[in-house]
Parts: C-alpha cells; sequence; structure tokens
C-alpha cells in the first residue's frame, strides 16, 4: 500500500508539472504563473519521499518535457526539478528555512549559468550582443519618437554594453536568488496547506548579514584606489562583479535594519515596505539603505538600540 501510495502521488505530481509546463511554454500571459508554480510538485513530492522516488520524478518530468515541448523544454524541467529536489530534501530533514533558501538559490544559480553556456557553445548565441543591439535600437527609435538626435555617443553606449557583458556572471547571481525567493513566497503558503511540515524563513528584520562583508567592500575599494581597474581586463571584470554582489548585500542589511527599527517603533507594516519599493527607482535613497547597512554592520547598530532602556 505504500508503494502504491508513492507511485501514485509521483504520477500526480508529474501531471500537475506537465500541465504548469505546458502553460509556461504555450500560454503567454499566464506563463508567468505557470513558472513560479514548477517548483512546487518537487517541492511536495521530495519534501515528504526520499531521494530515490524523487530522483524518479525528475526523470519522468524531463522525459515529459522533451515529448511536450521538444528539447527547448527539457532545460526548464532540469532547472526547476533539481532546485525543488534539493530544496524538498533539506525541508524532508526540518533544514534551516534559510538554508533551504540558499541552497534552492546555488542550485539555480548552477542551472543558469550552465545553460548560458551551452547556449553560446551550441547555439553560438551572445546574449550581451543581442543586448546591444536592442539597447542602440530602442534609444534610436525613442529619440525618433520624441523628434530629438540621439542623446548619447556611440563610445557612450558601447561603454554600457561593456559594462553589462562584465557584469554579467553578478546579475547571473542575483537573478537566481530573487526568483528563488519568488517561488518561495508563491509556494510556501500551498506547501503550508497540504501538510509538509517546514521550517519558514525567519522575519525579514532578523536578517544579519556576516560583517566580514563590510571587510570585503573596503578591500575592493581600496584595491580600486591602488590599481585603477581598466576596462577589458581581468581586474575590472573580477571589481565590478565582485563590488556588484557586496553592494547587493550591504544593500539587504540596510533594508533589514529599516525594517527592524519599523518594528521596534511599532510602525504600520506597510511603510519599511513603501520605503523598499520607493528605493528601487529613487537611487539616493537607494544609496542611504546601503549606508545604513554599512553602519549596521560595522557598529551593530541593533544591539545598540536593543541595550537602550
Amino acid at each position: 500500500m505504500g508503494k502504491t501510495k508513492v507511485i501514485t502521488e509521483g504520477a500526480m505530481m508529474l501531471a500537475i508539472f506537465t500541465v504548469l509546463l505546458l502553460i509556461s511554454v504555450y500560454v503567454p500571459i499566464i506563463s508567468i504563473v505557470g513558472a513560479l508554480f514548477l517548483l512546487l510538485p518537487f517541492l511536495i513530492y521530495s519534501g515528504k519521499y526520499p531521494a530515490g522516488p524523487s530522483f524518479m520524478l525528475l526523470a519522468g518530468a524531463i522525459a515529459v518535457a522533451f515529448i511536450a515541448g521538444g528539447i527547448v523544454s527539457v532545460p526548464v524541467a532540469v532547472m526547476y526539478g533539481t532546485t525543488g529536489l534539493m530544496m524538498g530534501m533539506l525541508i524532508r530533514k526540518r533544514s534551516d528555512g534559510w538554508m533551504v533558501y540558499m541552497a534552492g538559490s546555488l542550485v539555480f544559480l548552477v542551472n543558469i549559468i550552465i545553460q548560458y553556456v551551452g547556449a553560446v557553445v551550441l547555439l553560438d548565441i551572445s546574449f550581451v550582443d543581442q543586448f546591444g543591439s536592442a539597447l542602440k535600437q530602442s534609444i534610436v527609435e525613442t529619440s525618433n519618437i520624441l523628434g530629438q538626435e540621439v542623446p548619447y555617443t556611440e563610445d557612450e553606449i558601447n561603454a554600457v554594453i561593456e559594462y553589462i557583458g562584465a557584469l554579467l556572471p553578478a546579475i547571473f547571481v542575483v537573478s537566481a536568488f530573487i526568483a528563488v525567493l519568488l517561488m518561495i513566497t508563491v509556494n510556501y503558503p500551498v506547501l503550508k496547506r497540504l501538510g509538509v511540515k517546514m521550517k519558514p524563513l525567519n522575519p525579514f528584520r532578523t536578517v544579519q548579514l556576516p560583517r566580514a562583508i563590510l571587510w570585503y567592500y573596503l578591500f575592493f575599494m581600496v584595491g580600486a584606489l591602488l590599481v585603477k581597474p581598466e576596462s577589458g581586463t581581468t581586474w575590472y571584470d573580477i571589481y565590478v562583479n565582485v563590488m556588484f554582489i557586496l553592494q547587493a548585500c550591504l544593500y539587504i542589511q540596510g533594508l533589514s535594519f529599516v525594517f527592524f527599527f519599523a518594528h521596534s517603533k511599532k510602525w504600520p507594516k506597510a511603510i519599511p515596505v513603501i520605503l523598499a519599493v520607493l528605493s528601487i527607482p529613487l537611487v539616493p535613497l537607494l544609496y542611504l539603505i546601503r549606508l545604513l547597512g554599512i553602519i549596521d554592520l560595522g557598529f551593530d547598530l541593533r544591539r545598540r538600540m536593543q541595550k537602550k532602556p
């Protein structure tokens, strides 16, 4: 009876995955919703059953993806399947919520890198060149609509394209972590309703990144003063990627402090959320939050606030 239940639920999860995959591939607008939930069947199944049946589900999903969507859909099944299996197995072991998130993000990141390298090597696709062509065309079309000349020189546009190309590894990292966070946000409530026991993520206000991040940040800032990062050099590629990730970490630390401060002052929950949303388009606010992150890491503002009578 137990083995029958495992097989039956596996077939059910495979059917759900197939429906979600077809929606993601063939239904234009709803495809975004389908993509967010592609992780769900693997999370449910590997969160309840051992690795053996879970990998059988992954194999079945890859086969179904090939039949339903062709070879193009196979990487999708591999990406979501391996990520869901890793997270589900950690959930089954009652691992910490943030550990599940980190592990899932790293697996998702590895998939992005492998698929990008595969596209470049096998299909001879240069995403940087495509981005550059699209950017130039967009600037020209916008200028024509406004009846103005192109406001940027060719060298300035090429510099932006080159910077984005150098920044690609960091963009992959940030994209993977954001994508998995979104999937956790929409899938965890469903898991909870289905009775899958797991440790939720601790409140965002409790996030405390390692203080070493601040020292890495200072180290690379001093390094840039001593040896100027020149475009096209290895040092430039390392510098822009590491600094991008470190600045993102400091922003997260600062934003976490904003949520902590709002909670300690019993402000409405909407206030820190609004500040977080506004900090994306408002660059000065983004810099201010990042500065808060630096101060919080350097001087442990939270501990000082909690010590006050």
